[in-house]
């Protein structure tokens, strides 16, 4: 199933570079393996991740019941907000909750960039005693990356017209945006399921259960709640690629690093096209105790597994670890 995609922000200009920061173990097997890591959005530094969306979805689905003949036994006022669409279906508002929050919370694999690529808070992040890096790769590449991932693996995940997404940092003016579009999606499903008066029976594919009308509107918020991120990391100004599994599907190729404290899921995504050269554009050296040393290390590295014309600069930022 396709979904529609958040909308770009105006005015924000597309970057000339996005930057993957990886420790030294991590950049020897991107240039060794020629692929990057796309990891399941749970078990991501954010604990947050996924939430954000999910937990607006409930509220607005909490405030549609239709209380109103209770409170009236009791002899109590409401306090539903005007104009608010309300349902006397309980199942069609369950099923609605329960099939939104699983569009938002479902598999999504993400490998995430930055537009900054020397930033103290990243090398705080990756600047292991064994060094820190971030690979600048143009957007343009980064996406012909996506969408060959996404054609190796046809009807398994949610196709799109972008994988590679700007991150929505959740500050005041995008609490409002979202609910607001919540709003009107609740609604339009509740005055959908009402005027068609579907019963729990009925097929899924031609979008007749209370559910599966749910999924037809809510399923563009997958990504939406892929990008969207505390404000709290706003300063990473991070970019995605972001996979999301369709429902049902499986994939046969996850794989499991370890973790602080549990194996975390991933997924191998080449970085092999068939029509060009793999697009590492710059390569900036984290802080460590001898810059120039590590820049040639580098360079030799990028040249040994193939890599011609990669600029290779130390970072400019003062930070020390060791």
């Amino acid at each position: 199933m396709e979904e529609q995609e958040p909308q770009r922000a105006e005015g924000q200009a597309e970057p000339e570079l996005l930057y993957h920061y990886t420790t030294q173990y991590g950049l020897l097997g991107i240039l060794k393996h020629k692929c990057i890591w796309a990891t399941h959005i749970r078990y991501l530094n954010d604990t947050s991740e996924g939430n954000i969306v999910s937990q607006v979805i409930f509220e607005e689905f909490s405030s549609r019941y239709n209380t109103a003949p209770l409170f009236q036994m009791l002899g109590m006022a409401t306090a539903k907000p005007a104009g608010a669409v309300e349902s006397v279906d309980e199942d069609a508002l369950g099923q609605g909750t329960t099939m939104a929050s699983w569009v938002t919370s479902q598999n999504v694999f993400v490998s995430s960039f930055s537009e900054n690529g020397d930033s103290l808070s990243q090398w705080r992040a990756y600047s292991e005693r064994s060094g820190g890096y971030s690979i600048g790769f143009r957007p343009e590449y980064l996406r012909a990356v996506g969408e060959r991932f996404l054609s190796s693996r046809p009807d398994r995940f949610s196709r799109g017209s972008d994988t590679l997404l700007r991150c929505i940092y959740y500050d005041e003016a995008e609490e409002r945006s979202l609910k607001e579009e919540i709003k009107k999606l609740v609604t339009a499903y509740i005055e959908e399921t009402a005027a068609a008066k579907l019963s729990v029976g009925e097929g899924i594919q031609g979008f007749r259960t209370p559910a599966a009308l749910a999924i037809k509107h809510f399923v563009k918020l997958g990504k939406r709640s892929a990008i969207t991120k505390d404000n709290g990391f706003r300063e990473e100004a991070e970019w995605r690629l972001a996979f999301l599994l369709q429902q049902g599907s499986t994939v046969t190729d996850i794989e499991f690093k370890p973790g602080s404290s549990m194996p975390v899921p991933y997924l191998r995504v080449s970085l092999r096209l068939e029509d060009q050269v793999i697009g590492i554009w710059k390569v900036i050296v984290g802080p460590c105790p001898h810059p120039s040393e590590a820049v040639t290390s580098v360079q030799m590295l990028l040249e040994s597994e193939g890599f011609r014309g990669v600029e290779v600069v130390p970072s400019k930022i003062p930070y020390r670890n060791w």
